[in-house]
């Protein structure tokens, strides 16, 4: 089985930094060649399934309406980032969600939304609360549940590798019980 999946967001919540960290951190994450794109390549076991995931990192503003929409299609499941530092950031997740639902061709995908920069909670004033993010995630998991799919919430720092596999696999996980959903229907 086979994915495409973005990492989407505003510029400077850390998209890039974040793909970086989980080319590092996966066991056989390879960069493979894309026009305009970023994209790297890794397989995981999950469930008994061998699954390859091709992860896209996705421009916060360099790429117009246009282009980003073509980029979207056939998108199976998405990182939507935001920075817990810049409240502005988290306020933009709906638009980056609404646009994964119109342009991926599914509709609905499954998502997590990623609290980026976790390492900065500590030393910075304007930290979100976390629980925000956690309802947000619960109330689309609300609407999304016609159509099989279980998104999820994370807080992470792109300057570790910590927690990034069991993102990624939750994810995973969320986009085979979709599919098998939509194949089933």
């Amino acid at each position: 089985m086979k994915f495409k999946v973005l990492i989407v967001g505003d510029y400077g919540v850390g998209k890039t930094s974040l793909f970086r960290q989980i080319e590092k951190s996966i066991p056989g994450a390879e960069q493979k060649p894309s026009i305009r794109l970023e994209l790297i390549e890794f397989t995981r076991m999950i469930e008994g399934q061998e699954i390859i995931v091709n992860l896209y990192d996705i421009p916060g503003r360099e790429l117009s309406n246009e282009h980003r929409s073509k980029h979207y299609l056939n998108t199976n499941g998405a990182l939507v980032v935001y920075d817990i530092t810049s409240p502005h950031s988290f306020r933009h997740t709906p638009f980056w969600i609404e646009e994964l639902m119109n342009y991926s061709g599914f509709g609905h995908i499954p998502v997590i939304i990623v609290g980026n920069k976790a390492d900065m909670r500590e030393v910075s004033q304007r930290t979100l609360n976390p629980i925000d993010a956690k309802e947000y995630a619960f109330r689309l998991n609300r609407t999304a549940k016609r159509s099989n799919i279980e998104n999820h919430f994370v807080e992470v720092s792109a300057k570790s590798a910590k927690g990034l596999s069991q993102m990624i696999d939750k994810l995973i996980v969320s986009m085979i019980n979709h599919k098998k959903f939509i194949d089933n229907k």
